[in-house]
């Protein structure tokens, strides 16, 4: 594995700080952390969760991929929480 160059915590802040530039096309309310993943090739996967729009009690899940060395997204996908992110 290569020199990580983000911790857990800057994982998470990229993280939150993607899903709050997309409002216009994804609106997150209530951003909440869920889970946190370090895989064997140094990337992270951060899966957030915040309330969807237009429902009551709902909670949409999305684990989003980050390089650690260039601190980019690289990936953000949709996250069914009865099922393991890895």
């Amino acid at each position: 594995m290569g020199q990580m160059n983000i911790n857990v915590k800057g994982a998470v802040d990229i993280a939150m700080d993607y899903i709050r530039t997309l409002d216009d096309l994804l609106p997150a309310r209530n951003l909440r952390l869920e889970e946190t993943v370090l895989q064997d090739n140094g990337h992270w996967l951060i899966t957030l969760s915040f309330d969807t729009p237009g429902t009551f009690d709902e909670r949409e899940y999305k684990t989003l991929e980050i390089d650690p060395i260039d601190k980019e997204v690289l990936a953000m996908r949709i996250r069914n929480p009865s099922q393991s992110a890895f």
